[in-house]
């Protein structure tokens, strides 16, 4: 079990790590070739511009599903943070209650569209375009599977799950609050020296 455990976290990384970060930095390097290619030597480079575009759809599409998982996206919070473990877990299951159904109602057509896309191609390398939004399939999977994790987790913690609650309350904490959890432990760790 530990092993199917390990290679999951490694196929989850390499989605949502691993390729990102090889998209930024191909894109990265062939954005300073283009640059140097057009104005060192005045020579454009015909293909680097596909090559950028491409890496940034990758890059962003599965980048979303990191920042998903590391609830490090945007998010307002003023009515959340006042509301009770009860009242954030009905509201966090309503809002990813949303997003699945609208994840869900896209999936089938997008997969259509994206494998009709096959018949365009790129201008300088004729890779089917297919390909170059194949990303948004996985994701959507993905983001699928994350919604269904949080509203399974929420419905635990609105049951009164301790394990649950914690899960949830940690998920949605922001940095200002966990700042202010850190100096008061250090400041603890101080009194506590004396």
């Amino acid at each position: 079990m530990d092993a199917l455990k390990k290679a999951g976290r490694f196929l989850r990384n390499c989605v949502e790590l691993y390729i990102p970060v090889a998209a930024f930095l191909i894109m990265f390097v062939v954005f300073v070739a283009e640059i140097a290619a057009r104005y060192l030597f005045n020579k454009p480079l015909a293909w680097a511009y596909e090559v950028t575009v491409m890496c940034y759809l990758w890059l962003v599409i599965f980048g979303a599903c990191f920042a998903y998982r590391d609830r490090s996206h945007v998010t307002f919070t003023l009515i959340y943070d006042k509301l009770g473990v009860k009242g954030k877990a009905v509201c966090a299951f309503l809002g990813n209650l949303l997003m699945f159904i609208a994840f869900a109602a896209m999936l089938v057509p997008s997969i259509r569209f994206i494998s009709q896309m096959k018949m365009q191609v790129t201008s300088v390398f004729k890779i089917g375009l297919n390909i170059v939004y194949l990303p948004f399939i996985p994701f959507m999977f993905i983001m699928i599977a994350y919604f269904l994790y949080d509203m399974y987790v929420e419905v635990m913690a609105f049951l009164g799950s301790p394990k649950h609650i914690d899960l949830m309350l940690n998920s949605t904490r922001n940095e200002t609050e966990e700042a202010i959890e850190m100096a008061l432990s250090e400041e603890t760790e101080k009194e506590s020296d004396r």
